[in-house]
């Protein structure tokens, strides 16, 4: 298992979240021509040389708060026993990605990115990041004698089941996501069978 990062990396993961956070928020606010880097390093008070130390643009930062949301689920993957089934571990990770206040954040960046096509390819590294990370995660659990193509496979679908999930919700508040999610995960528990 990965160790858990010393007190310097810690903090420095801190001022890039907040850097991260503080680009979203006044994306949000003001559209993604309404701020400048500045704005940004006013708001977490660190010079504009302390964000180019994170960041190469506000666009990456502005996107950066999805690898956020999917880093502290990473970090509840590897919280869970170690002897429980793979497939129950990335459930609850997932229902910790899609509580309520994430999916908000979620579905207010995915507006943002339509918005604004020049964040398609921030966004694409920060999923490309995020795969990459929770097939680390996963093959670390992985029992021996696994086939390697398992644990890439898995994340695959996983990411998938959740995207479709979040897609057929829509804007629509009185739909469960959750819900669509164990309907999902069960569809891929019993090899996409249907359920009755």
């Amino acid at each position: 298992m990965t160790p858990k990062p010393g007190i310097r990396e810690a903090k420095k993961y801190e001022t890039r979240r907040a850097l991260g956070f503080a680009a979203f928020e006044l994306a949000t606010e003001q559209g993604l021509h309404g701020f400048v880097v500045e704005d940004v390093t006013d708001r977490v008070n660190v010079s504009r040389r302390t964000f180019f130390n994170y960041f190469n643009r506000k666009e990456e930062a502005v996107v950066a708060v999805g690898g956020f949301v999917f880093d502290d689920g990473m970090a509840a993957l590897r919280d869970r026993p170690a002897d429980e089934p793979l497939l129950d571990s990335l459930r609850l990770v997932v229902e910790q990605v899609i509580r309520p206040d994430n999916l908000g954040l979620i579905n207010r960046l995915s507006t943002i990115a339509s918005d604004y096509p020049e964040l398609v390819p921030y966004e694409l590294a920060v999923r490309e990041r995020m795969v990459q990370g929770a097939h680390e995660a996963l093959a670390e659990r992985m029992p021996s004698g696994c086939p390697t193509f398992f644990p890439l496979a898995l994340v695959h679908a996983a990411f998938g089941l959740v995207t479709a999930a979040i897609n057929h919700a829509g804007d629509d508040p009185e739909a469960n996501v959750s819900a669509l999610v164990d309907e999902a995960f069960g569809y891929l528990r019993t090899g996409f069978q249907p359920q009755s």
